[in-house]
């Protein structure tokens, strides 16, 4: 029996509930990284400027850039230690942090390619769009320095989100009644409702998208394959950032 299946994990409701918190706590980790980064950002504004400077924010780069580094690491350790919580649980196993072969690595990644292409095609010649979404431009022109944008989402991005919704939250639904089809839906829904900087069009391509990742997820019974897809896409769209912008 592979450790997957060995390993013990929260059920459907445990892993609701813990999920719950750590999306408080995301939300709330968030808010206080912004508000710091606005505040060091502007030593001494009067306070009736405090509230148009964090509405300004939303489009900043570099209250962007730490406010996911920041989630990343306090609740992508949160994560961490919710899994530890139960009882005879092992990270690796619960997780599902198990490397693939090359070619499982290349057959999604080419998949990943051809989404990419059909979903730009559709942006730019059917939808008459940029490529790079009108809420993510301010947000690659303000960003100083635009490396800690980099990495944050090459990195942080895709290192907590996977390790949230196709890792801690797959593991637990996915043994439920929602089984692996009905849990890759529904943590695409939720993966796209947190992108809330997107207008309609751009979170139903971003709901596709997750849907290819938690396929990537079911299939392989990995979670490091959709974060490496996840990480290859936030590459992409920062590459075209700098390009177009």
């Amino acid at each position: 029996m592979s450790a997957q299946r060995e390993s013990t994990h929260w059920g459907f409701w445990g892993t609701l509930a813990w999920g719950l918190l750590i999306a408080a706590a995301f939300l709330a980790v968030q808010t206080v990284a912004s508000v710091a980064v606005v505040m060091l950002a502007n030593p001494g504004a009067p306070a009736d400027d405090v509230v148009p400077l964090l509405i300004a924010a939303v489009s900043d780069g570099n209250v962007f850039a730490w406010s996911i580094v920041t989630t990343t690491v306090v609740c992508g350790l949160a994560i961490l230690g919710v899994v530890k919580l139960k009882r005879g649980s092992d990270l690796r196993g619960y997780l599902c942090l198990v490397p693939v072969g090359r070619g499982t690595l290349l057959k999604w990644l080419g998949l990943l390619a051809a989404f990419a292409v059909a979903s730009d095609l559709v942006t730019v010649y059917v939808m008459h769009r940029p490529v790079v979404p009108e809420a993510m431009a301010p947000v690659f022109t303000s960003a100083r320095p635009v490396w800690l944008l980099w990495i944050a989402l090459v990195a942080g991005a895709p290192l907590f989100e996977e390790l949230f919704f196709r890792g801690f939250l797959f593991r637990g639904f996915e043994a439920s009644f929602l089984g692996p089809a009905g849990t890759t839906i529904v943590t695409s829904a939720l993966w796209t409702a947190i992108h809330v900087q997107y207008d309609a069009y751009q979170l139903a391509t971003l709901f596709l998208l997750g849907l290819l990742f938690g396929a990537a997820r079911a299939a392989s019974r990995s979670t490091l394959l959709p974060m490496a897809m996840h990480a290859a896409t936030n590459v992409l769209a920062s590459v075209q950032a700098a390009l177009y912008l």
